[in-house]
């Protein structure tokens, strides 16, 4: 559904990620976590996934729906109703504003054949409404919307008049309501969250963890969130700030937590030895270097202990 190969991501001159051969792939079931620290790219990566950045080299090949919340929604038309927004995630919003004009021209056309074709209109209008899921579509809506917290009053008010916290739950809303038919049937649309708990209370938080864990079609998520990883993830992606890598955990968040911890150990253990031998190799370098017929051994004894530093990975806090 979305595979990355050879993917390179860089903020200005920095590199953030390297990922090559194609290692990042989303898949129907994938509930993914993408987690780091501060800095490592998170956002910037799930941006490239979207469709919504250009990675610096490589490629992704998307199929299927994408439904993607960045941490800073665009705003788009401000002037349409909050409700209007949320259906616009199957066209409903457009198919509902013309069978209301042609509703309004069967009652005030006085003439026979305007009326009759405006009729004709409607029934079209209304074939691919229902086609479209129709009005239980317009209650599974108005049913996610309420979910979040947001009551009727809202969403009959045009976007600008709501708060950046009640515009990103539309967002939001819009969004789940694309992924989902409300007949239980399954989705192949692939979810891009980034923090999507902001703006939420308890209560909304507990129906999302419950929406996303019965979502089929994959699914990416940030979130510092832990307890909702915890419950939803079934994959980690941990983004390493400092090797500018992607480790792939294809496990959920607690297992991935013990072995993340083993995986560090190691590290650490690693450099050490790699450490305790390039000292060993420095000091008789510097010895041999004191004659003048050893100097040529003893540079390839210094380039050897670099190069075996280079090759283990940074400590890291």
């Amino acid at each position: 559904m979305i595979t990355a190969t050879d993917l390179e991501v860089r903020a200005g001159v920095r590199t953030l990620l390297t990922a090559p051969g194609s290692g990042l792939r989303v898949q129907a079931g994938d509930r993914i976590g993408l987690v780091g620290r501060n800095g490592a790219g998170k956002t910037t990566t799930l941006r490239i996934l979207a469709g919504e950045g250009e990675p610096y080299a490589g490629k992704v090949i998307r199929s299927g729906e994408i439904g993607y919340l960045p941490q800073d929604p665009r705003e788009g038309n401000l002037d349409i109703l909050a409700k209007d927004r949320v259906l616009s995630a199957r066209g409903l919003d457009t198919l509902l504003r013309e069978m209301e004009k042609q509703q309004a021209l069967m009652a005030e056309v006085a003439d026979e054949k305007e009326r009759d074709k405006a009729i004709r209109k409607y029934g079209r209008l209304e074939e691919r409404f229902s086609a479209l899921g129709g009005y239980v579509a317009e209650s599974e809506a108005a049913r996610i919307c309420h979910s979040l917290a947001l009551p009727d009053r809202v969403l009959n008010q045009e976007l600008r008049t709501l708060s950046g916290g009640q515009r990103r739950r539309i967002e939001l809303a819009r969004i789940l309501f694309s992924a989902s038919d409300g007949s239980g049937g399954k989705s192949d649309t692939v979810l891009l969250l980034d923090e999507p708990t902001n703006h939420l209370d308890a209560d909304s938080i507990n129906w999302l963890r419950s929406f996303l864990q019965s979502h089929d079609g994959g699914l990416i998520v940030i979130s510092h969130d832990v307890e909702l990883l915890g419950d939803v993830v079934n994959k980690v992606w941990f983004l390493d700030a400092v090797r500018g890598e992607a480790d792939i955990y294809n496990m959920g968040w607690k297992k991935y937590l013990d072995a993340r911890a083993t995986d560090e150990q190691r590290r650490v253990r690693e450099r050490a030895n790699a450490e305790k031998k390039a000292s060993a190799l420095k000091q008789q370098a510097a010895k041999l270097g004191a004659k003048a017929t050893k100097a040529a051994a003893a540079h390839q004894m210094v380039k050897r202990a670099e190069r075996m530093l280079n090759e283990v990975d940074d400590i890291r806090v």
